[in-house]
């Protein structure tokens, strides 16, 4: 391992992206980690019983004797040392609940799309049903709030901001219909360390999950 942190992760964006967004905001100088498909043995035989990890997974953080996995542990880590944690009781009651709100978008998308090989059929039903009655609950939400809870930058919006860009790729026109969730979109990356990141090689759009995934899947 270099001096610097290392965060370790798949070639893709996944669980990883939202961390990555956090580090390069915060200008930290990280080595960003990552495992090919094509050789699963660098994680698996060599690194994952090597790093003295608790519970070895990935993503997986490690800063001097600081050596952490599960993704919203680490983001979590991250926004306190760097300032972008909610700081008084109701802000941080208001982070917790819209933290939730957007793992269930996440886990709606997963449950109906990425893991239904059937996806397209499923399609219609699972953006009449589930999708939108989400996006309307989140716009009426975010009203005229600049970020999720508030004035203040957070890490639910690096969160928030890679759920949403996956559903802007997979339903355009959906996503479309929300002005205040393009406009969101809009200021997220508008932020300069963001939109530098973005334009970097080190910012890969795409794949965005692994080989097992029905959609935006690595290309084994």
């Amino acid at each position: 391992m270099s001096g610097k942190p290392v965060l370790g992760y798949w070639d893709l964006r996944g669980l990883a992206e939202p961390i990555r967004y956090l580090l390069h905001y915060s200008a930290v100088d990280f080595a960003d980690k990552r495992y090919v498909f094509t050789d699963v043995d660098a994680w698996k035989s060599v690194d994952k019983p090597s790093l003295g990890l608790d519970f070895p997974n990935l993503p997986y953080y490690i800063d001097g004797d600081t050596k952490l996995t599960q993704s919203l542990t680490i983001l979590r880590y991250l926004a306190r040392k760097h300032g972008l944690a909610a700081r008084d009781e109701p802000r941080q009651a208001r982070q917790e609940l819209v933290e939730q709100q957007v793992l269930d978008v996440r886990q709606g998308f997963v449950t109906n799309i990425l893991m239904n090989k059937d996806y397209e059929s499923k399609r219609a039903d699972y953006l009449a049903a589930t999708l939108e009655p989400q996006l309307d609950l989140l716009v009426k939400y975010l009203g005229d709030k600049q970020w999720l809870i508030g004035g203040q930058l957070s890490y639910v919006d690096f969160l928030a901001y890679d759920v949403l860009d996956w559903l802007k790729r997979f339903t355009p026109d959906t996503i479309g219909k929300y002005q205040t969730i393009g406009q969101y979109l809009d200021r997220f990356e508008a932020l300069p360390a963001i939109k530098a990141y973005q334009k970097s090689p080190q910012h890969k759009a795409w794949p965005i999950f692994g080989p097992r995934a029905s959609w935006g899947a690595v290309q084994m």
